[in-house]
C-alpha cells in the first residue's frame, strides 16, 4: 500500500522535533570519500522550493518530488524490518511505512535533509557492495544471517574495524531517522506508554503514588524537604 504525501510530510515535520532526527557532527577522520568498498555517490541536489514562513493550507502543495526508486525503497524496508522488528507491542518496521518517510526526508530541500540524501543514497549503496563482496548477494537477496553479519560490523562503535568508519556513521544515522520516524507514530508512542495529549474527563486525580515516589526522591537528593 501506498502511504499519502500529505501523510508523510505531516510526518516528517512531527519527527524533525525528535532527538533521534538530530545529526552529530562527524568525526573528520570519518569523512574520506572513498575508504574500502564505501562511495560517496554523486547526488544531484534538490533545487525545489521549501514551504517557506507562510505555507498556504488553504490550498496545500507537495513542493518536491520523491527521489528513492523502487529497489532503494524495497532494501529501506528490508532494513527498517531489522531495526524495528515487530512485537506484542507494535507492527514492523516496514508495514509502518518507515521507507516512505526515510524518501521523504532525504527529498526535502533543506539543509539537514540534502545532507542526510548524500549520506543515506551512499550508505545504501555501500550496503549492497558490501553484501555483494560477502555473498555475492545484494543485502536485499542476502538471507538474514549475512545481513546481520553486516550490520554487526558497523552498528557498535567500540567494534567497527578500520575502514567502517563511514558505514558505521551512515548506520548510526538511518536508525536515528527510523526511530524519530517511528516514535513520531501513535504506534511508537504506545509501544513506550506515552499518553500525553490524550483528553482527560471528570476531575484531575493527581499524580499516582509512582510519580510521587519518584519526585520526592529526586528532591530529597537535592536536599528540598517536603511537607
Amino acid at each position: 500500500m501506498e502511504i499519502s504525501r500529505r501523510v508523510t510530510l505531516a510526518w516528517v515535520a512531527a519527527a524533525s522535533a525528535s532527538p533521534w532526527t538530530v545529526a552529530s557532527a562527524e568525526p573528520a577522520q570519518a569523512q574520506s570519500q572513498t575508504v574500502g568498498l564505501w562511495r560517496e555517490v554523486a547526488v544531484t541536489p534538490i533545487t525545489g522550493p521549501g514551504y517557506g514562513q507562510d505555507p498556504n493550507l488553504v490550498k496545500p502543495t507537495v513542493p518536491w518530488p520523491l527521489t528513492l526508486t523502487p529497489d532503494q525503497r524495497a532494501l529501506l524496508r528490508v532494513i527498517a524490518d531489522l531495526m524495528l522488528p515487530a512485537d506484542a507491542h507494535s507492527p514492523s518496521g516496514s508495514a509502518l511505512h518507515i521507507d516512505a518517510f526515510v524518501d521523504e526526508w532525504v527529498s526535502a530541500p533543506y539543509q539537514q535533509q540534502q545532507r542526510d540524501r548524500v549520506m543515506i543514497l551512499s550508505g545504501l549503496a555501500w550496503l549492497d557492495a558490501e553484501s555483494t563482496a560477502r555473498s555475492g548477494q545484494t543485502f536485499a537477496l542476502a538471507s538474514d544471517a549475512q545481513r546481520r553479519a553486516i550490520f554487526d560490523s558497523i552498528a557498535f562503535k567500540a567494534r567497527v574495524q578500520p575502514g567502517y568508519e563511514r558505514p558505521a556513521i551512515f548506520f548510526t544515522r538511518l536508525r536515528g531517522l527510523m526511530l524519530g520516524g517511528f516514535y513520531s507514530l501513535p504506534e511508537g508512542m504506545a509501544d513506550i506508554g506515552y499518553v500525553g495529549n490524550a483528553p482527560m474527563t471528570g476531575a484531575y486525580p493527581g499524580p499516582n503514588e509512582e510519580a510521587l515516589a519518584h519526585l520526592h526522591a529526586a528532591l530529597a537528593k537535592l536536599d528540598i524537604k517536603t511537607a
